[in-house]
């Protein structure tokens, strides 16, 4: 159980680290055109909307059928954008978008083991991931993920300005 803890506490924290240095640098540095500042917050959305079903569901056959859809969707509509991207990002930014990729389905992988912390479990063996310490950081991800989505939609539709080109 502890590989599990220790594993998932990597893999929670590099992804934050990278999903920040996303956000906070390469975003800014290259600044997001419209389609972009729409597009994110429905990405964060359909994330966020795995983290509410674990928390906040039972696990029954309905509600992981409910989970896995909106996981597949979730991991499908963050690469909506890549083939505008392949355009108008750098390459260590592209590069990043590949490490995020590649951490979501992991990440809604340890969001469904973990499942077990919030409720009795559906399927017979996920008790062995019962976990206090990945109970407190799925709570503390579904947190910051609600305010990154309001941050997203605040910040990029509202207070960001587009520079006007004279």
């Amino acid at each position: 159980m502890i590989y599990f803890e220790v594993i998932s506490i990597i893999i929670i924290m590099t992804h934050g680290m990278i999903m920040c240095l996303d956000e906070f640098y390469f975003h800014h540095k290259r600044k997001l055109p419209k389609w972009e500042r729409l597009g994110h917050p429905v990405d964060t959305l359909f994330f966020f909307s795995c983290f509410f079903i674990v928390i906040f569901f039972p696990m029954t056959k309905i509600s992981v059928i409910l989970f896995f859809i909106l996981s597949f969707i979730s991991s499908m509509i963050i690469v909506k954008d890549e083939f505008i991207h392949a355009k108008n990002c750098c390459i260590k930014e592209n590069y990043l978008h590949a490490l995020l990729f590649v951490f979501h389905p992991i990440l809604l992988i340890i969001l469904f083991l973990s499942w077990s912390s919030f409720t009795k479990p559906y399927f017979n063996g996920l008790e062995s991931f019962n976990s206090t310490i990945i109970k407190n950081m799925m709570y503390f991800q579904f947190i910051t993920t609600i305010l990154f989505f309001i941050y997203q939609i605040i910040f990029w539709n509202f207070i960001y300005k587009e520079k006007t080109k004279l």
